[in-house]
C-alpha cells in the first residue's frame, strides 16, 4: 500500500509538471518571439540610421544634391553639330564601359536626331578609358583617331561600342576596314601609337575636371574661347536628365550665373 501511495504521488507529480508545461510553454514561447522581434527591430533601426549617415556622405562627396560645374577644353577634341549651336555637351567616355553602351545606343540617337542634328547642341567626345578595369580600351580610343584619318571617326566611334567584347590589335583593323577605312595606313597609325599622347591628354584633362568614372558629361553655354564650362552630370542617365539639363543652362544668366536645375 506504502508503494503504491509513493507511485500514485510521483505520477501525480509528474502529470502536475506536464499539465504545468502545456499552460506555461506558450507563454514562454510569445515572450521569446517578442525578444526576437525586438532584436530585429532595433537591428533594422540601427540599417537605417547606418543607410542615412552614408547617405549624407555620399551627398557631402557630390555637392550635397546640388549642380557642381567644371571647366573643360574642346579644342582638337572630336565634334557632332554646329559650331554656333548655344549648349555644348562635353562627354568623357570609355569604348568597354558597359554604361557609355547603354548611353550610346540608348539615348545619344535621339540626342543627335533632335538635338544635335538640328543646331540646338553641339557635341564632343573626349577619351577617358579606364585601363585599369578595361586593358584594351586605350587602343580603341586610339583606333578610333586613326580611323579620323579617313574620315570615319563617328562610324568607329559607332562600331567600337558595339564590339566591345574584343579590342584586340586584329580585331580593330578588321572594325576599321569594316567602315571603311584603308588597311594599311590604318595598322601604321595604330602600331605606332600615333595618338596614344592624345588619349593621355583627355585622362589628365577629365581626372582634373573631377572625372572619376565614365560616362561624364559637362553641360554648358557655348563660348569663343575653346573651353566650355558647365554642369556635370555622371553616369548613363536617361533622355529626361539631358533635356533638363540642358534647360537649366539656358535659363542661367550670362556671366557664369548659378544654375537652377
Amino acid at each position: 500500500h506504502a508503494n503504491a501511495c509513493r507511485q500514485w504521488n510521483a505520477l501525480s507529480g509528474m502529470l502536475f509538471a506536464v499539465v504545468l508545461m502545456c499552460v506555461l510553454w506558450p507563454a514562454v514561447s510569445l515572450a521569446h518571439q517578442e525578444e526576437e522581434l525586438q532584436a530585429l527591430r532595433q537591428e533594422l533601426a540601427k540599417v537605417k540610421k547606418e543607410l542615412t549617415m552614408l547617405k549624407t556622405i555620399l551627398q557631402k562627396m557630390t555637392g550635397g544634391g546640388a549642380p557642381r560645374l567644371a571647366t573643360v577644353s574642346i579644342s582638337g577634341s572630336p565634334t557632332l553639330g554646329s559650331a554656333d549651336a548655344p549648349i555644348t555637351i562635353v562627354e568623357f567616355s570609355d569604348y568597354q564601359c558597359p554604361y557609355c553602351r547603354r548611353f550610346a545606343t540608348t539615348v545619344f540617337p535621339t540626342l543627335r536626331r533632335e538635338y544635335i542634328d538640328t543646331g540646338k547642341v553641339r557635341y564632343v567626345f573626349r577619351d577617358f578609358p579606364l585601363a585599369q578595369g578595361h586593358p584594351q580600351a586605350p587602343k580603341a580610343h586610339e583606333a578610333a583617331h586613326c580611323a579620323g584619318e579617313d574620315h570615319r571617326y563617328w562610324e568607329m566611334h559607332d562600331l567600337l561600342f558595339q564590339q566591345q567584347k574584343d579590342f584586340s590589335l586584329l580585331a580593330l583593323t578588321r572594325y576599321a576596314k569594316a567602315v571603311g577605312v584603308d588597311g594599311d595606313r590604318f595598322e601604321a597609325c595604330l602600331y605606332s601609337s600615333k595618338y596614344k599622347a592624345d588619349v593621355q591628354n583627355d585622362l589628365a584633362s577629365g581626372a582634373k575636371a573631377s572625372v572619376r568614372g565614365t560616362p561624364t558629361f559637362v553641360i554648358g553655354k557655348t563660348g569663343s574661347d575653346g573651353t566650355i564650362t558647365g554642369m556635370i552630370v555622371r553616369g548613363a542617365q536617361p533622355l529626361a536628365k539631358f533635356l533638363n539639363t540642358i534647360e537649366a543652362v539656358q535659363k542661367a544668366p550670362p556671366g557664369g550665373g548659378k544654375f537652377k536645375p
